[in-house]
């Protein structure tokens, strides 16, 4: 083709069905998707949308290697049947920003079992009990358990709520959490103080946007660049990318132009 190889090129994946395959072409396939999906840091926010609505989408993302995250979706169409259909299409978040009693938050979990998400959400001020049952409820599957911090639509009214700064409240919580936490949802403003306690958390921002698009109701926003460079292991982007009348363009534009990723 037209592509080219050599040095400051995009880097090719390549997998032969030999040997090391035992000639199996859906192993070399497995692997290449395996290689993809490390080089994308995206998590599209399937939020607001129904399932006939994201079919599209989600089907031409399917060799992108996106995580494609859920919550009110997950919640309409049920656990049992939108785990196992989703996940034909990639990895999963579920969104459940659980936050209650340990035992009802062990209970939720358990319904995770049958077919295990990427990482599932619960929010760290439900306490390190809370969390800790989630871990041990998941414990034998390789869902990562993300603990929400501070809500990216909370800035000014913060110091109402928690008696905090976000910065401050950002880093209470993970500390409280961080024995069971594989990572944290925050926003880009706590990537650097958070990468620099916690280097081997993963760290999912929301609140990403492109420079110069619309915030909407997110008050602690970065740009996809910067969040990387700052630390973000995934960015969780949605609205910017379903308010186009191309979304599977949109997130080829913010790998290639932004990110510089080649798919």
């Amino acid at each position: 083709g037209d592509r080219l190889v050599g040095e400051n090129q995009p880097a090719f994946i390549i997998a032969e069905a030999g040997i090391n395959h035992n000639g199996r072409v859906e192993l070399a396939k497995k692997l290449i998707d395996l290689a993809v999906e490390a080089k994308n840091p995206l998590v599209v926010a399937l939020d607001g949308k129904n399932w006939e609505e994201i079919l599209p989408t989600i089907d031409q993302l399917r060799t992108t290697g996106c995580i494609l995250k859920v919550n009110d979706l997950l919640l309409n169409e049920g656990i049992k049947n939108i785990l196992p259909n989703l996940s034909v299409y990639g990895r999963v978040m579920a969104d459940l920003k659980g936050h209650d009693i340990k035992n009802t938050i062990g209970n939720i979990c358990k319904h995770l079992q049958a077919c295990p998400p990427w990482a599932v959400t619960v929010h760290a001020s439900g306490a390190p009990k809370m969390v800790h049952e989630a871990k041990e409820v998941l414990a034998g599957t390789n869902t990562k358990i993300l603990a929400v911090t501070v809500l990216t639509s909370i800035k000014d009214e913060c110091q109402q709520i928690y008696s905090r700064q976000p910065l401050e409240q950002v880093m209470k919580l993970a500390d409280m959490v961080s024995n069971y936490a594989d990572g944290f949802v925050c926003s880009p403003e706590e990537l650097k103080p958070l990468r620099e306690k916690y280097p081997d958390k993963l760290l999912v921002p929301a609140g990403i946007r492109s420079h110069g698009k619309e915030v909407h109701d997110q008050n602690r926003v970065g740009t996809p660049a910067q969040a990387l460079a700052d630390g973000a292991n995934h960015l969780v982007m949605g609205r910017q990318i379903f308010e186009v009348s191309d979304p599977v363009a949109e997130v080829l534009r913010i790998l290639k132009d932004e990110l510089f990723i080649t798919i």
